[in-house]
């Protein structure tokens, strides 16, 4: 009886790799079962396809569709499955530009995926190479957090937690000699490539955010969380959703090498622009340091110049020197 049971759900197995163009007969469905060591015949075959039919047309609510073929010689194939080739496309996508993933998570992830696919859509979307991030992190802890915090969230806990700084040797340390913060965690939310916790501290009535591959020693406690809406009011989701969009932001253009002095306090914010593969050299001045990067040249690189232009001087090349004064001179000029 074990094996009946196996064998049923072998043959779901298969009928998953077969699509319009590529059926199985009762058959080959036989001849792959013999290979993996079952005993199969033809008619037990069939009514194993009628009987997942049937299951799956009346009882499921998984979107599987096995059909036979016009030309009922050639056998079945699965008509419609819970992604698309296309969504499938578009997720493998997601997956790799996610710079919160580590590589390998990238690869385990979009292998699965693949696997919703046809045996000959699984080649397509292997072969159609996406589009990978160019600053992939190597911490595993990212994944790890948002399971715990998921959780949290649904069990509706505080949870405890340290966060973390980067130094100009790429070390990273906790802020305030290892403070805890303790918050009630509401939401997370992918914004600009990142993953960031959004909560609130007990005594304050307002929002905060932090990112989660900054987060070290997350624990959920056992105190309960206040109530969002006692933080922002009615409809809390809206508000939050809200609070994030004028909150976080990201960037995008063509890449050029840009120079960079910088002080040792912004190298988290050129961590999160340009990403971990960063080399920092003293320039023979006090307390700064130069830094070569690969950056998009558009809008946003400026954006985020202006942003921290007390702390960080381009060096070169001219081109971005020239627009970066232009564009001062320009909001100068509106006062």
């Amino acid at each position: 009886m074990e094996e009946t049971k196996i064998k049923l759900l072998r043959t779901l197995d298969i009928l998953k790799g077969t699509d319009e163009e590529h059926p199985l007969t009762a058959n080959q469905i036989c001849g792959k079962l013999e290979l993996e060591g079952f005993e199969a015949e033809r008619k037990s075959i069939s009514r194993n396809i009628n009987a997942l039919i049937e299951y799956y047309d009346q009882y499921s609510d998984e979107n599987y569709e096995i059909m036979g073929s016009k030309d009922s010689r050639k056998g079945y194939f699965m008509n419609s499955r819970n992604f698309e080739d296309w969504e499938l496309k578009v997720l493998i996508d997601a997956v790799w530009q996610a710079r919160f993933l580590t590589e390998e998570r990238s690869k385990s992830l979009s292998q699965r995926l693949r696997m919703m696919a046809s045996c000959e859509s699984r080649k397509v979307l292997q072969n159609v190479t996406p589009v990978k991030s160019h600053a992939k992190t190597s911490k595993h802890k990212v994944a790890e957090h948002i399971d715990k915090l998921l959780r949290a969230i649904k069990e509706g806990r505080k949870v405890v937690f340290e966060y973390e700084s980067t130094d100009t040797n790429m070390k990273r340390h906790s802020r305030f000699d290892g403070k805890e913060y303790l918050i009630n965690p509401y939401a997370l939310k992918w914004n600009g490539d990142r993953y960031y916790l959004v909560c609130n501290y007990d005594k304050y009535d307002d929002l905060s955010f932090y990112r989660l591959d900054r987060i070290a020693n997350l624990q959920i406690t056992d105190m309960p969380v206040k109530p969002a809406k006692e933080v922002v009011g009615d409809n809390p989701s809206m508000k939050i959703e809200a609070f994030v969009s004028k909150s976080l932001y990201s960037y995008g253009g063509e890449s050029i090498r840009l120079v960079l002095c910088i002080k040792p306090f912004m190298v988290d914010e050129l961590v999160d622009y340009f990403g971990e593969d960063l080399k920092f050299r003293e320039n023979g001045l006090e307390d700064e340091f130069e830094v070569h990067v690969s950056v998009n040249n558009a809008d946003g690189l400026y954006y985020w110049l202006l942003q921290h232009g007390e702390n960080v001087k381009v060096v070169s090349p001219e081109p971005v020197r020239d627009e970066l004064l232009r564009r001062i001179d320009k909001i100068r000029s509106l006062y």
